[in-house]
C-alpha cells in the first residue's frame, strides 16, 4: 500500500532546530544511532576547524601564513555558519554528544576518573574531604551525582543545557583573580581536579589546545589533578602524536602520569595526571613541541596536533 498524502516526512537528524515543532526541549533528539551520532559529531568538528582557520585568516591573525583574506574567504565563513545552523548548531553537537555518553552506549567517561579518586583516595586514605572537581564541557549536571559523597562536582560549559551547568568559557577563566569566576565556587586556583573529556580534540586550534593545558596547570590546587580523554585516533592515528609523544609533553606542561587506560583498536583512551613542578631537565627545546614535525607517514593519517607557544 502506498504512502498517503497527509504521512508525515521523518526528518533526518541533521534537520535545522527551526524546522522541529515544540518547545526547545523538543527540538532536540532524546536518542539516536551511533550512525548518526557520530555523523554529526564529525560534521561539526570538521566545519568548526574549517570555521577556525578563515577566522584567523579574516582576523590577520593566521600565524605562519603571509596569505590575506580575500572576498572567497568571507563567503566561505558565511556559508560554513549557515552550514553549522542548518546542522543545528552548538545544541545538536551537544545533543549528540550527550546521546553518545548515555549509559545505553557504554556510559560517559565520569566513571573511569570516579573509580580512579576512589582508588587514590582509599590509597592516600584521604576520607575527611571532597575533592573539588571542575568538569569542563559538560553535558549533563549530574555527571557525578552517584559519587557525590567524595566529590564536589562544578559543571560548565560553552553553552549550558541545564539551570545547574554554568555557561563559561573555560578559556577565559581568569586565573590572576583572586575572585571565583562564579559565586559560590572554589577560586580559580583551589580545583583538586580539573576534567577535560572529549574537550581537547574539540578546540580547533592545535596552539590553543597547548593554551588549554597550561591553563588548567594554572588552574590547579599543589598536586592536583588532571583528567583528559581523547578520540584514540587523535594520537594513535595522527601524523604529529603519539602516545609517548604525548605523555612527553605533559611532562613539559607540568604533568606527570598516574593513570592511563586505551586499548589497540578502541575508541576513547584515558589519562590522569598529577600537577608537578615542571622539571629543568625538560625544555620544549628537547622536542618539538611548538612546531608540527610528522612523526608518522601515511595517506590515511589525520592531523590532530597540540602545540606549545
Amino acid at each position: 500500500m502506498g504512502r498517503t498524502r497527509h504521512a508525515k516526512r521523518k526528518l533526518p537528524v541533521t534537520a535545522p532546530i527551526s524546522t522541529r515543532a515544540g518547545p526547545v526541549g523538543d527540538k532536540l533528539p532524546a536518542s539516536a544511532s551511533s550512525a548518526a551520532t557520530r555523523t554529526v559529531i564529525r560534521q561539526f568538528h570538521v566545519l568548526m576547524k574549517r570555521r577556525e582557520q578563515l577566522l584567523r585568516k579574516t582576523s590577520g591573525k593566521n600565524q605562519g601564513s603571509k596569505s590575506a583574506a580575500n572576498g572567497r574567504d568571507y563567503e566561505e565563513l558565511a556559508q560554513i555558519e549557515q552550514e553549522m545552523e542548518m546542522l543545528g548548531g552548538l545544541e545538536r553537537y551537544q545533543a549528540m554528544s550527550s546521546i553518545g555518553q548515555s549509559v545505553t552506549k557504554g556510559g560517559g567517561s565520569e566513571k573511569v576518573l570516579a573509580s580512579w579518586l576512589k582508588e587514590l583516595r582509599t590509597a592516600n586514605k584521604d576520607v575527611d574531604s571532597r575533592l573539588r572537581l571542575l568538569d569542563v564541557g559538560a553535558l549533563k549536571h549530574d555527571n557525578y551525582s552517584s559519587s557525590k559523597s567524595f566529590i564536589e562536582a562544578t559543571p560548565i560549559d560553552l553553552h549550558s543545557r541545564h539551570p545547574h551547568i554554568i555557561e563559561q568559557d573555560f578559556m577565559k577563566i581568569d586565573p590572576n583573580s583572586s575572585l571565583p569566576f562564579h559565586q559560590g565556587i572554589p577560586s580559580n586556583k583551589d580545583w583538586d581536579v580539573i576534567s577535560l573529556s572529549l574537550v581537547l580534540n574539540f578546540v580547533p586550534d592545535p596552539y590553543e589546545r597547548g593554551q588549554m593545558l597550561h591553563l588548567a596547570h594554572t588552574l590547579l590546587a599543589t598536586d592536583g589533578l588532571l583528567f583528559v580523554v581523547l578520540p584514540l585516533p587523535c594520537l594513535l592515528n595522527s601524523r604529529y602524536l603519539t602516545i609517548q609523544h604525548w605523555t612527553l609533553l605533559m611532562a613539559v606542561v607540568g604533568f606527570s602520569l598516574l593513570k592511563e587506560r586505551w586499548k589497540e583498536g578502541g575508541k576513547v583512551g584515558y589519562w590522569l595526571f598529577q600537577k608537578v613542578e615542571i622539571p629543568k631537565s625538560v625544555s620544549k627545546r628537547e622536542v618539538p613541541f611548538s612546531k608540527k614535525t610528522v612523526l608518522k607517514e601515511g595517506a590515511s593519517r589525520n592531523n590532530f596536533c597540540i602545540l606549545i607557544s
